[in-house]
């Protein structure tokens, strides 16, 4: 199993963009890191990992309701930024640069959780298959995962703007292609945490909208151009964001008016499973 690829990736300028957005994306993410810790069975006192844990939000949480929280990621500077938080929210949060797929933890965890963290592997049956033996028999598991692009109107939108200037509409990754959406099936999902051995598995639908960050359309737009599947698009094509930045702000002003929030569709999977 080999996640060089996405250890590259959140090391270099997507890890840099998360970092400088932490703040404004965990109020994106809020309902999802709620969704997680509801649906767990008791958090307090138990032994907790956070996979794939970002700038901490999920494990702030979780330690708020008083788990014992570890949280791991592979991204060096969404680690380094999650320890000083933890600082000032939770000092006894740990915090730990690793690859979940081959982490070994000095105590088994009672309870896994992950916001998004969990789409990324190379070999899902095998990581899943390790964040099991990390965790005591009978520990529950529980991940938030997006849906489909189609269901999402967050990331769908900006890219459908922009379709005008773009050299090609994005092409959808084939099938189980490690990415935000690549555990969009449900049944995927199901048969990958079957091979690895979980057990009791239930996928629970989510849907709602959910606020974007910016104060006005322009800081929306520029949002996302920054973070997002058309951020990417726009990087791999070599498209100039300037050409795309009008367009997404006529979009978002078309939803929300000159000054506003933007709400946007959101579809999201909680899945649970049993060690």
């Amino acid at each position: 199993m080999d996640n060089t690829a996405q250890i590259d990736y959140w090391n270099g300028a997507a890890g840099e963009k998360w970092v400088r957005d932490a703040d404004r994306l965990d109020r994106m993410l809020q309902p999802f890191a709620e969704a997680v810790l509801n649906a767990a069975k008791r958090c307090s006192g138990q032994r907790l990992t956070d996979i794939g844990c970002g700038a901490g939000a999920l494990s702030f949480a979780a330690s708020d309701s008083g788990a014992l929280t570890t949280g791991v990621d592979v991204s060096e500077p969404l680690i380094a930024i999650a320890r000083r938080r933890a600082e000032q929210r939770a000092p006894a949060a740990n915090f730990v640069v690793a690859d979940a797929s081959a982490w070994v933890p000095d105590v088994k965890a009672d309870l896994i959780v992950s916001r998004f963290g969990v789409m990324f592997f190379a070999d899902p049956v095998a990581a899943f298959e390790n964040i099991r033996a990390g965790t005591m028999p009978g520990g529950q598991m529980i991940f938030a995962c997006w849906r489909p692009l189609a269901e999402n109107d967050w990331a769908l939108m900006p890219i459908v703007a922009a379709l005008p200037f773009l050299k090609q509409p994005p092409a959808p990754p084939p099938p189980g292609t490690p990415g935000p959406f690549a555990f969009g099936n449900p049944d995927f999902v199901t048969d990958i945490l079957v091979k690895a051995g979980w057990t009791g598995i239930r996928i629970s639908p989510w849907d709602g909208d959910i606020e974007l960050p910016g104060a006005n359309a322009e800081e929306t737009a520029d949002f996302m151009l920054e973070i997002g599947p058309l951020s990417r698009a726009i990087a791999e094509q070599g498209i100039d964001p300037v050409k795309v930045r009008q367009a997404l702000v006529s979009k978002v002003r078309s939803l929300t008016g000159a000054v506003g929030h933007t709400y946007l569709k959101a579809a999201v999977w909680i899945v649970e499973a049993t060690a």
